[in-house]
């Protein structure tokens, strides 16, 4: 079973989840993205980069792109949080005018964390950031939403800046290095429109094509194929709701080599064809 979530990060390259409630699925995942996650209810365990943490209500925890991590909640409770997810790369750009602003972001993204959970009350402003972004996407019309998750970003960074100078220091900060597992998702980010090859993954990560298969199932419970496909099958979601291509272009652009086989894959994984799931999308 693949275990990486993949999270729709196309439309306007950010997700909010406010105060979600549903219970997590004890293994480890990662995605592309950036998360930002506030806890409002709830306690538990938390595995990230091979130490385990506890965490409890009241917390605000920041994930780094592809890393690795696994909730255990204490189902005898609520578990309830507000996240945000974005994609990095994207975001990194409305921080243009702002060097010292920006300097603290790509710090965030790409170097090794001292500390990346923290004590913050239901009332801190940045905190209330959550409702407030979920009461203006409610609002306001589809086409500005990039303009309000760009707003929020900024104002979010600001606050955010001011509580790490409390903990973290970016003075000779050193780059976060990936593990094998995340080196391999990277890689897969980048390669999945290509007919794949395990032997130029191995090549890539420095590692027999043997110990990388069972290495990756060993750090994610998942196969390297399953998280191949489950990208592949993502990405042709998101075509087919944000693009007017042609089914058989999405086939191709999302990895899938025969059209037939890929019409199948996609009414297997999602029940519907896909040309069903793009009506039933323009519909809504």
């Amino acid at each position: 079973m693949a275990v990486i979530e993949h999270l729709d990060l196309t439309d306007n390259h950010f997700v909010l989840k406010y105060q979600a409630d549903q219970k997590m699925v004890n293994h480890f995942h990662a995605h592309k993205g950036m998360e930002f996650m506030y806890i409002y209810e709830g306690k538990g365990h938390l595995m990230l980069d091979s130490r385990m943490y506890e965490f409890k209500s009241g917390q605000l925890i920041v994930f780094q792109p592809f890393q690795l991590h696994r909730i255990q909640q204490d189902n005898t409770l609520d578990y309830i949080r507000s996240y945000v997810v974005f994609e990095p790369s994207l975001f990194d750009t409305y921080l243009a005018p702002f060097p010292v602003l920006r300097s603290f972001f790509q710090h965030l993204w790409k170097d090794q964390l001292s500390k990346q959970i923290f004590e913050l009350s239901e009332e801190h402003p940045l905190v209330l950031l959550y409702k407030e972004l979920h009461e203006r996407c409610a609002k306001v019309p589809s086409n500005t939403l990039a303009e309000e998750y760009g707003l929020f970003f900024v104002r979010f960074l600001c606050l955010l800046r001011t509580i790490w100078t409390e903990y973290d220091s970016t003075d000779g900060a050193s780059i976060r290095s990936l593990n094998h597992a995340e080196r391999i998702m990277d890689w897969i980010e980048a390669h999945y429109q290509e007919p794949f090859s395990i032997h130029e993954l191995a090549k890539e990560v420095h590692l027999s094509h043997k110990h990388i298969s069972a290495l990756f199932k060993q750090k994610t419970g998942g196969t390297i194929t399953d998280y191949l496909m489950a990208k592949r099958l993502n990405q042709a979601c998101l075509l087919l709701k944000t693009s007017s291509k042609t089914i058989s272009e999405i086939c191709l652009e999302s990895g899938f080599a025969n059209l037939s086989y890929f019409c199948q894959f996609f009414k297997k994984r999602m029940s519907i064809t896909p040309y069903q799931y793009r009506k039933q999308y323009l519909d809504l």
